[in-house]
C-alpha cells in the first residue's frame, strides 16, 4: 500500500500458558508515495495497555547498510559529561577521550576491539554487574531476523578468535556455514597467515581496524563478541548493521532486560553468500559493516562520509585493495559520474559511486605527508549522538583540512566556514585530489609531480582509480591546432578532467566568462628537462607551456554557499491563496499546503508579526480561524526528550516580548520566548502525549536558549475538528504594556506529508479593539494578516559549544544566517568554466588511438565473470593505423582467490592465433586483487601492425598459491573481471569479438562466452615512427 492508506488489525484470540515475559508484535510494510522508501512500521505489545510503535525507513538505495528513523535531535535523553579531558582528544583521538570518559584502562595483552573491557567491568559500575552470556555451540538462540522481520531460531556455529559469533538462521547451507566461518576465521587470522597482516603491528584484520577506528561499543552492549548473523533476507543479497540494536538504552547500556538482538551484530544475508561464495570477499564484508558499528559507538556524521569512512578502512586502512568504481550498480557515463554531486548517493544521479569517491579521498588524505592515518580515521569519527551537532559536509572537512601537512595542533580553535570565497580547505583539497587522479594517468613515474598533495599513496600510483582514456582527449597530431571553449557541467564536488596529449607551445586559458566558483588547475607532466608543474588558472587568466608534454586541465565546482543553505534559498513554506478559503475562512488563507496539496518535508518555518505595542488594557487577544491536518503518532507512546510524544509534524503559538530599545528587525528572536497555549489549549494524543518531534530540532528551540521543557514542544497536530476553520484564541492580557511579536511556527521531519496548516483573519484586540500594526511595506494597517512576515528558522550551532551525549565540540562555525544543506536543495545546480587551448600544429606528432572498451553497463544490470588459471580471454582489436600498442589497461574487481598475477598476451587474430610476442605481468599480491592493471608495451611485446590489422589482446590469471582459506577444487582460484557491453562480441571479423579459450593446447576457444560483453581493457596505440616519417613526407610534397 502507500502512506495514507488505512491499515485496520481485526481482532485475535491467543491462548497463552506459562508464558513469564511475552512481547508480540505486528509489522505493517507500506511504500512512501513519494520517495518510493519502504515503511516498516512494528507495533509491539509487552503487557498492560500500552502499544509501542518504531518506525524504519528502508530506501530503495540502502543498498549495504540499514537505514533507521529516528525521531529528531532530541529523540533520546542526553548523558552528561563534564569534558575535564582534552577537548583536543575529543577531536582527534575519541577512542582515548571516550576511555577517559568511562573511566576505564586498558590491559595489556587485551585485544585492540575489547581493549578496557574487563576494567569497565571491575572498575566502574557501568554494567552493574551484568554481562552478557553466549550459549555452547551447537545451541539455538531466538533473534529477529531483520531481513523479514520475524522470530527466528539461529544456532551458534562456531566462536571464532575468542571474540566472534557466528550465527545459522535454520536452512542456512553447508555453504553458509563454511563461508562465513573461514570469513571470521580471515577477518581474526586465526591460522597466522602472512598475508593477511595488514602491517607489522597488526595481526589481522580485526586487530588493525580497532587499532586505528577504536574498539568496538562494548560500553553499551556490555559484552565482548561480536555476533555476525547469516539469515534469509528474502532474496535481498545484502549486509547491514543497527546501531540502535547495541544503543538499546542509550545513553546507558544494554542489560538483562534486553533482548539478543541488542548486542554487538551485523547481519549477513544468505543470498549475499550464495552469489559470491569466496570468504575473502564477505571477510571484507566483516570489516566493512564493522566499521559502522565503531561508528555507531561515537554517534552519527553524514551518510558519504560513514560509508566513505567503512569503504576506506575496508580497502587502504587494511593495506588491501581500494574499492573500484566498477563495484556494484552500473553506470554508462564516467565523466557524468565525475561531475555529479560529492554528496549524491542515489543510483540516478551517480550510480551511488560516493562510496568509493569519498573512500578514495579519505585514501589521498591517509598519506603521512597529509593528514595521515589517525587523522584521518579521526575525521570519519568525529560524530555527535544530538541530531544538533551531527556534522555535515564541510562542518567537519574544513576544520581537520586546514590541518593538511602540520599535524594535530596543540590548543583548539575553531574554524569559520567562508561563504564568500573559493580557496576554503575543503575546496583547495577536493581540488588537489583531483589533480593527483589525473597524476596517476601519467605512465611513467618520474614525469609526475613529486608533491604528496598532487600524489596517490604510493603503491597506488601505476593503479589509476579512474579510467584514464574516458577523460575528453585531444591529440596534438589530430587535425586543428586547439580546443575551443571546452567545458562540462559540474554539480557542488564534482569535477571534469580533459587530457592534451603532448602538445607543444600550448596556451591553456579559461574563459574571462567563465563561473568563478569552479577552480581549474592545469597539471603538466615533466619532460626531459622540465619537472612536473602545477598552474591554477582564474577566470580570464592563461598559462604557457613551450615543450611539447601531457597536459591536463583539471576543474571542481567548489561554490563556497554549494552546501549551505540561507534563509533566501528556503523552499517557500507560507503562501497566501484563496484555495480552500470556506466555511469559517473569508478571502485568503495563510497555508503551508503547496501547490500540490501537501506541505514541505523537513522545514521549520513561521509567520512572524512586526513589532506590536500592546496597551495596557484589562482584555487581549490575539485570534485567527484555523485548520489543519499534519501528520500524528497514531497512539504511540514513544517519548522524544523524555516528553511523551503526540505527532510528527506540528504548529505552535509564540510570543516575543523585548526589553531592548534596539530589537526592530523582523528576524530577531526577543529577549523572551515562549508557547502561548490557546485557549481551547493544544490537544492531547491518547497516551496523554504533548510533544511534536519536528519541533525538538535545535533549529526550533534556538529561540529558548538553553533550557528546555516539554511546552517548548506542543503544538498541534492530527486533524483539526469539524470540517471547516475554527476560532483560535490566545490571552495576552498579562503582558500588557509591553513590545511584543506573535509568531506562527510549523515544522515537519523528513517521512510523512498531509496537507498542512492554513489560518485567516489573524487580529490582537485589546478591549474589543483591533490594534493596527506596522504593514512590512512601512505603512500601517488594521489587518495583521497583510503584515504577517514568512521566516525560516535555520538549525546553526555556535562552535566551541559541546554535545552532552558525548563531549565533543562543534568545530566549524556557519556564518550568521546559514546552516548545512542537509537534504540537497541546490543538487541541481551546476557550474562549468569554459577552457581554450592553442598549440603549434607538429607533423612529427604520433598519431594516437583508444582502442577497446572502458567499463559501461546498466545500472540495474551488471555482468561479471570468473577467469581461472586454465582459462585466457581474448577480445580483438584493429589498428586505426601502422602502430604499436603503448599501454594497456584492465578493469578487475578486487575479490579473488588464490591468483598472484595477471598475464597479458598478443596473439594474431587468424587461428591458431600465435602469440605476437613476449607476455607481460601485473602482479597481483595479497589476498585482494589491486582492481586495475596496467601493462607497459613495446615491440617486443606485440610488433608493428599495419592500419586496419586486426589483433588479439588476452589475459591470463597466474601465479597460483593456495591459503589455508582458499575454496578447493578446480574453479576456486580465480579472477573477477567487470564486463562491458560489445554489439560485436560474437562478429569474428570485427573490433570486439570476444573468445574464452582453455589452457595449455588453447584448441577449446568458446565465442561470445559473456553474451554481448568482453573485457573492460583499453589500449593507448601509437603511430609507429616509420609511419609517421612516411605520412610527414607526404604532407611536405602536398
Amino acid at each position: 500500500g502507500r502512506v495514507g492508506a488505512q491499515i485496520t488489525f481485526s481482532s485475535a484470540m491467543v491462548t497463552l500458558r506459562a508464558v513469564p515475559l511475552l512481547t508480540l508484535c505486528i509489522a505493517a510494510v507500506y511504500e512512501a508515495a513519494k520517495t518510493e522508501d519502504l515503511i516498516v512500521e512494528t507495533f509491539c505489545w509487552k503487557g498492560g495497555q500500552e502499544l509501542h510503535r518504531s518506525v524504519q525507513v528502508l530506501s530503495d538505495d540502502d543498498d549495504e547498510e540499514g537505514s533507521e528513523r529516528r525521531l529528531s535531535s532530541q529523540d533520546k535523553a542526553s548523558e552528561s559529561f563534564a569534558p575535564d579531558g582534552s577537548i583536543l582528544d575529543a577531536i582527534w583521538d575519541r577512542p582515548a577521550w571516550r576511555q577517559e570518559r568511562f573511566e576505564f584502562k586498558i590491559q595489556s595483552g587485551e585485544h585492540p576491539c575489547f581493549a578496557g573491557f574487563a576494567s569497565m567491568l571491575r572498575d566502574t559500575n557501568r554494567c552493574n554487574g551484568w554481562r552478557r552470556q553466549y550459549p555452547p555451540v551447537g545451541d539455538n538462540v531466538t533473534f529477529i531476523n531483520t531481513g523479514l522481520s520475524r522470530y527466528m531460531s539461529f544456532q551458534l556455529a562456531a566462536l571464532v578468535g575468542e571474540h566472534i559469533n557466528v550465527w545459522l538462521e535454520e536452512g542456512s547451507t553447508d555453504v553458509h556455514r563454511e563461508v562465513a566461518v573461514k570469513a571470521a576465521q580471515i577477518y581474526t587470522n586465526v591460522l597466522d597467515v602472512d598475508e593477511l597482516k595488514p602491517v607489522h603491528s597488526s595481526n589481522s584484520w580485526m586487530e588493525q581496524e580497532c587499532s586505528v577506528m577504536g574498539q568496538m561499543p562494548f560500553m553499551y552492549s556490555c559484552s565482548d563478541r561480536i555476533n555476525v548473523l547469516v539469515q534469509n533476507c528474502g532474496g535481498v543479497e545484502n549486509a547491514w548493521v543497527r546501531p540502535s540494536d547495541y544503543l538499546v538504552n542509550f545513553p546507558g547500556p544494554a542489560d538483562n532486560t534486553s533482548g539478543p538482538n541488542n548486542d554487538i551484530i551485523f547481519y549477513m544475508c544468505q543470498e549475499l553468500l550464495d552469489r559470491n561464495p569466496n570468504p575473502y570477499a564477505a571477510a571484507n564484508t566483516f570489516a566493512h559493516e564493522l566499521a559502522h558499528v565503531i561508528q555507531g559507538g561515537f554517534g552519527n556524521s553524514f551518510y558519504p562520509m560513514t560509508e566513505g569512512g567503512a569503504t576506506w578502512l575496508e580497502g587502504s586502512l587494511l593495506r588491501l585493495a581500494p574499492r573500484p568504481m566498477q563495484y556494484a550498480w552500473g553506470f554508462r557515463d564516467w565523466n557524468f559520474i565525475n561531475a555529479a554531486h560529492l554528496y549524491a548517493t542515489t543510483k540516478d544521479l551517480n550510480a551511488r559511486k560516493f562510496y568509493q569517491i569519498h573512500a578514495m579521498f579519505l585514501t589521498y588524505l591517509s598519506q603521512d605527508e597529509l593528514l595521515g592515518d589517525a587523522a584521518t580515521s579521526a575525521l570519519q569519527n568525529y560524530e555527535a549522538f544530538a541530531g544538533s551537532y551531527v556534522p555535515w559536509g564541510r562542518s567537519a572537512y574544513d576544520y581537520f583540512l586546514s590541518y593538511v601537512g602540520k599535524g594535530k595542533p596543540t590548543e583548539f580553535k575553531p574554524v569559520d566556514l567562508d561563504t564568500t570565497s573559493v580557496n576554503f580547505p575543503f575546496a583547495t583539497a577536493l581540488l588537489d585530489f583531483r589533480v593527483a587522479m589525473a597524476a596517476q594517468c601519467i605512465v611513467n613515474l618520474s614525469l609526475r609531480p613529486s608533491e604528496a598533495k598532487y600524489l596517490m599513496p604510493a603503491h597506488l600510483r601505476d593503479r589509476p582509480f579512474w579510467d584514464c582514456s574516458t577523460f575528453p582527449t585531444y591529440w596534438s597530431a589530430d587535425p586543428g591546432s586547439g580546443v575551443d571553449r571546452a567545458s562540462i557541467r559540474m554539480h557542488y564536488g564534482g569535477a571534469a578532467i580533459f587530457r592534451l596529449a603532448n602538445p607543444q607551445n600550448c596556451t591553456v586559458s579559461v574563459a574571462s566568462d567563465a563561473d568563478k566558483q569552479v577552480r581549474t588547475k592545469v597539471l603538466a607532466a615533466g619532460t626531459a628537462s622540465s619537472p612536473a608543474e602545477i598552474q591554477e588558472l582564474r577566470p580570464g587568466e592563461s598559462a604557457s607551456f613551450n615543450e611539447p608534454r601531457e597536459l591536463f586541465v583539471v576543474q571542481v565546482n567548489v561554490d563556497p554557499e554549494g552546501e549551505s543553505i540561507s534563509s533566501a534559498d528556503m523552499t517557500k513554506v507560507w503562501r497566501r491563496t484563496s484555495e480552500g478559503c470556506r466555511k469559517g475562512c473569508r478571502g485568503q488563507a495563510w497555508t503551508t499546503s503547496g501547490p500540490f496539496g501537501t506541505y514541505p518535508n523537513m522545514v521549520t518555518s513561521s509567520l512572524r508579526s512586526p513589532l506590536v505595542e500592546l496597551p495596557n488594557a484589562g482584555n487581549i487577544t490575539f485570534s485567527f480561524m484555523a485548520r489543519w491536518q499534519l501528520e500524528d503518532l497514531d497512539g504511540s507512546s514513544d517519548q522524544i526528550g523524555g516528553c511523551p510524544l503526540k505527532g510528527y509534524d506540528g504548529v505552535q503559538v509564540r510570543l516575543h516580548i523585548y526589553t531592548s530599545s534596539t530589537q526592530s528587525s523582523d528576524h530577531a528572536d526577543g529577549d523572551d520566548v515562549f508557547v502561548l497555549q490557546p485557549k481551547s489549549g493544544y490537544g492531547k494524543s491518547p497516551s496523554n502525549g504533548t510533544a511534536i518531534a519536528a519541533l525538538a530540532t535545535s533549529a526550533a528551540l534556538k529561540a529558548f536558549g538553553e533550557k528546555f521543557s516539554c511546552a517548548q514542544i506542543d503544538g498541534w497536530t492530527g486533524r483539526s475538528p469539524g470540517k471547516g476553520f475554527s476560532r483560535q484564541a490566545f490571552d495576552l492580557a498579562p503582558y500588557a504594556g509591553s513590545t511584543i511579536r506573535v509568531e506562527v511556527v510549523f515544522a515537519s521531519d523528513g517521512n510523512v506529508a498531509q496537507k498542512g496548516f492554513s489560518m485567516n483573519g489573524l487580529k490582537i484586540q485589546a478591549d474589543g479593539n483591533e490594534l493596527t500594526v506596522r504593514a512590512r511595506d512601512g505603512g500601517q494597517t488594521g489587518f495583521l494578516d497583510e503584515a504577517m512576515n514568512p521566516h525560516h528558522l535555520l538549525e546553526t550551532v555556535k562552535a566551541g559549544s559541546t554535545s552532552k551525549d558525548a563531549g565533543i565540540p562543534v568545530v566549524v562555525q556557519y556564518a550568521d544566517g546559514y546552516e548545512p544543506d542537509r537534504h540537497l536543495s541546490k543538487a541541481g545546480i551546476t557550474r562549468s568554466a569554459p577552457w581554450s587551448a592553442s598549440w603549434d600544429p607538429m607533423v612529427a606528432d604520433p598519431l594516437r588511438a583508444y582502442l577497446g572498451w572502458s567499463y559501461s553497463a546498466d545500472t540495474y544490470h551488471t555482468v561479471t565473470a570468473k577467469l581461472h588459471p586454465w582459462q585466457e580471454a581474448c577480445v580483438q582489436l584493429e589498428a586505426p593505423f601502422t602502430g604499436v600498442p603503448h599501454t594497456a589497461t584492465l578493469f578487475s574487481l578486487v575479490d579473488k582467490i588464490g591468483v598472484g598475477a595477471v598475464i597479458l598476451q598478443g596473439r594474431s587474430a587468424l587461428p591458431p592465433h600465435e602469440s605476437l610476442g613476449a607476455e607481460v605481468r601485473s602482479q597481483s599480491p595479497g589476498v585482494t586483487d589491486p582492481g586495475v592493471h596496467r601493462f607497459h608495451l613495446n615491440t617486443s611485446n606485440v610488433p608493428v601492425l599495419e592500419a586496419g590489422q586486426k589483433f588479439l589482446i588476452c589475459i591470463g590469471a597466474g601465479e597460483v598459491k593456495e591459503l589455508p582459506y582458499d575454496v578447493k577444487g578446480k574453479d576456486s582460484a580465480m579472477l573477477h573481471l567487470p564486463l562491458t557491453n560489445v554489439s560485436t562480441a560474437a562478429v569474428a571479423d570485427r573490433a570486439g569479438w570476444t573468445v574464452l579459450r582453455e589452457l595449455p593446447d588453447k584448441t577449446e576457444n568458446v565465442t561470445d562466452p559473456w553474451a554481448g560483453h568482453t573485457l573492460s581493457l583499453r589500449v593507448e596505440f601509437i603511430e609507429h615512427r616509420a609511419a609517421r616519417r612516411l605520412r610527414g613526407s607526404k604532407l611536405l610534397v602536398v
